[in-house]
């Protein structure tokens, strides 16, 4: 699905949306500062169909520069989504000290491993 008009007549032939009209979605603008030198970037994901269900996890490594240094996808089988989630933040940080990457700065948007992890960090020396 591209979002064009042709994908929207083909929903309504399908009798999507009720009959109502397309409502879009709310955009906002984010400004994001680049990272300090030295720092990694990793932005993570979890997916599961079902739940339980199969699933998988991964994330993507980006330097200070936004180039790509590395990236992981991994099935896990049976999980929940939150198992799924944990395991690819988890999984991130792993990787990254065994790289020697001990500056990252870790993007999910399961806020429940973001609330986690932010508590943790702040007990770290």
């Amino acid at each position: 699905m591209c979002n064009c008009m042709d994908d929207l007549l083909i929903l309504h032939q399908f009798g999507l949306w009720g009959g109502r009209p397309y409502k879009a979605p709310m955009i906002k603008s984010v400004v994001r500062l680049p990272l300090t030198p030295g720092w990694i970037k990793v932005n993570t994901d979890g997916v599961v169909m079902g739940s339980p269900g199969v699933g998988g996890c991964g994330g993507i490594f980006r330097n200070c520069k936004a180039f790509v240094k590395g990236f992981f996808a991994i099935p896990l089988g049976l999980v929940f989504t939150v198992e799924a989630e944990l395991l690819a933040a988890l999984l991130t940080i792993k990787f990254a000290w065994k790289y020697g990457c001990h500056r990252i700065w870790l993007e999910s948007h399961f806020s429940y491993v973001v609330q986690l992890l932010s508590s943790r960090s702040e007990m770290v020396p």
